[in-house]
């Protein structure tokens, strides 16, 4: 199988990590334009990280069917649930932040900015997983001949 996941999922990780910085930022400096500059790398981010889920379900399944040890089974488990928290963490922001445009609920810039911290802190250890599955175990690499 052609190695998807690889190629879509830093999109995600840098469109993320952005919409948090742009949150932290507008903590200081111009909140209302940075809020609203920090929706844009959030909208994309999760557009991205939901092919970086399916890709990676179809890898795992690669992995799977391939006979990987038990260690290695172990550890994309870790990443595929983190990279699931991930995803319905930044899912739960968005909903959130739209409620919250919409004047359902008043503004509560310390839970959003709490959620957006717990997203990227979750995003950085499934992450920490992910390239331990290719740098420590290999897996999708290629035996070199």
């Amino acid at each position: 199988m052609h190695p998807l996941h690889p190629m879509f999922v830093h999109f995600p990780i840098a469109l993320l990590s952005a919409s948090v910085v742009f949150d932290l930022a507008a903590e200081k400096w111009n909140p209302e334009k940075l809020r609203i500059a920090s929706l844009y790398p959030l909208l994309l981010g999760l557009a991205g990280a939901l092919i970086a889920v399916i890709t990676g379900v179809m890898a795992e399944e690669s992995v799977e069917q391939s006979g990987a040890p038990k260690q290695v089974l172990d550890v994309l488990e870790i990443h595929e649930g983190l990279g699931f928290t991930t995803f319905w963490i930044f899912a739960g922001l968005l909903g959130v932040r739209a409620v919250m445009w919409l004047d359902c609920i008043k503004e509560r810039r310390r839970i959003t900015l709490a959620l957006s911290l717990a997203g990227v802190a979750v995003l950085f250890v499934a992450s920490y997983f992910g390239g331990s599955l290719v740098y420590e175990f290999g897996v999708g690499v290629a035996a070199q001949r």
